[in-house]
Parts: structure tokens; sequence; C-alpha cells
């Protein structure tokens, strides 16, 4: 009986034990990647750098992340003009894709990005980038805008976005660009 009761709590310790250790792994955004190349071969990803995602642009299960229906959504005085097929580039593209991993969203954003509350215009253009001198949005000259140099498969800084998940489709770069010039 002893011996039964010392066994159950010792495993009840290790389970607790491993949980804590665990925890880190199991949450957040997983940072920087240096050696993406080497993470997607061991994924099996290779090749699929540009257009793998779905419909929305992103493979994954990601894009059902509890966002309140308005989130990140420009729809107020500061909205630029319809994109057309597009739509609210917030909304389809930001929100699942880069607030979603919960690298970019409201709750502590990576390099203070937060592209999923309302208002994202105000806070990306004309703004500069932290880690990388360039403007994260610049509708004079959207492609020389940081966000949408992120999205290339060899940015001038840093790791191409999103991280360690498939490219945006080209349709939706393509959208992203439209929206920084609407801006």
């Amino acid at each position: 009986m002893r011996t039964e009761r010392s066994h159950r709590a010792f495993r009840s310790a290790f389970s607790i034990l491993l949980l804590v250790l665990a925890a880190p792994l199991l949450g957040g955004c997983p940072g920087s990647l240096e050696h993406k190349e080497r993470f997607l071969l061991a994924a099996g990803s290779a090749g699929q750098a540009n257009g793998a995602g779905s419909a929305s642009g992103m493979g994954g299960g990601d894009s059902d992340a509890a966002a309140p229906a308005d989130a990140g959504s420009d729809a107020g005085p500061d909205a630029g003009p319809d994109l057309g097929p597009c739509g609210d580039v917030v909304t389809r593209i930001f929100v699942p894709s880069c607030g979603g991993t919960g690298c970019h969203g409201a709750t502590a954003p990576q390099q203070d990005l937060d592209l999923v509350s309302p208002g994202v215009a105000a806070r990306v253009v004309g703004v500069l980038g932290l880690g990388c001198s360039a403007t994260l949005a610049d509708p004079s000259d959207p492609q020389a805008s940081l966000i949408y140099q992120k999205l290339s498969p060899t940015p001038p800084c840093g790791s191409p976005m999103p991280l360690a998940r498939p490219a945006l489709s080209d349709e939706d770069a393509a959208c992203v660009l439209a929206w920084i010039a609407a801006q």
C-alpha cells in the first residue's frame, strides 16, 4: 500500500514537472528561425514556398483562432477604398495569417506590431519597423514597404513572414500591396 501511494505521488510530481518544462514549448510565437530552409526541408515543405496556402492564403487550421467579428477591421473613417476581390485585407489576411498565429496579435505582439486590432493603418503607415530600418507601410512606394517585403522569400532583413508557415499566395500578397497603396 505504501509503495503504491509513493509511486502515485512520484508519477504526479513527474507529470507536473513535465508540464512546467513543456509549457513554454506549447504556446506563443516561435520567435525567429535562423535556418528556415532546414525547417521546411525537415517538415517536407520544401518547394511549397509560394502559393501553398488555402483560398485565404494560408494552410493549416489557425485561421479559426478566436477573434472578435470586428477584429482588425478598418471599416471606419480611415478605411481605404474597396479593394474589390481582396475585400477587407486586415480581416481576411492579417488576422488569420499574422495575428492568428499569435505573433502580431493584440496581446504581446512581436516587434510591437499589432496587425489585428482596429486601426491597423494608423499604426503602420509612415512608421519605421523595429529591428529593420524600413517604413512598415509607405503608400507612396508600396513595394518598398517592410510589411510587403517581409512576404517575399528573401526579405531585406529578418525572416520571411509568416514565420515557419506557408507563404501567402501571390494573389494575397498582391492584395497586401494594394491595401498599402490605398492607405
